[in-house]
């Protein structure tokens, strides 16, 4: 529950379009649910990153329960896209970089889940910083989540000095 908020509303909020086309990598039923409670959203489905081979600037927003090559992503994506995907860690500087090559804004969020362990995504962008660009009307309005709010959205962009320290070059915030 938890991780699919987190999954769906950072970028969902953090994207000033209303109409969104989105693409969801290998979804279960807990993120298309949480996708619902947006309007004026086209959906489309693949099971992982192939599906996107024949995507170019195609989709406002890529939700994946997989990793995704950077290539993949930065052609599928419109010029204003978000991209969000699984990593190991908060230190997982390979996915960072990897994912970040061809991205202007590249920076891991994490959050606990409801079993009390440590959840990471990675948000990447062409545009909107997950902070400061945060669409207010849609973040503030979101009521039917557990855990995602505004301020749960800004805090998990939030690091202690070691890890900021030790991820720095090869995020880009």
């Amino acid at each position: 529950m938890i991780y699919n908020e987190m999954l769906v509303q950072v970028p969902m909020c953090s994207h000033d379009k209303i109409d969104l086309n989105v693409c969801l990598i290998n979804p279960n039923d807990d993120i298309k649910k949480e996708l619902s409670y947006h309007k004026n959203i086209k959906i489309t489905e693949t099971n992982d990153e192939s599906g996107l081979a024949d995507s170019e600037n195609e989709f406002d927003i890529i939700i994946s329960t997989k990793p995704v090559s950077s290539v993949y992503m930065n052609r599928s994506l419109t010029s204003k896209g978000i991209a969000v995907q699984p990593c190991v860690s908060l230190t997982d500087t390979k996915t960072f970089e990897e994912a970040g090559r061809l991205m202007y804004i590249n920076q891991p969020y994490w959050f606990f889940d409801e079993n009390e362990q440590m959840r990471t995504i990675l948000f990447s962008s062409k545009k909107y910083h997950p902070q400061a660009d945060i669409v207010r009307n849609k973040s503030d309005f979101i009521e039917h989540t557990e855990y995602y709010n505004t301020d749960m959205h800004i805090s998990a962009f939030n690091y202690p000095n070691k890890i900021f320290k030790q991820i720095l070059s090869s995020i880009k915030i």
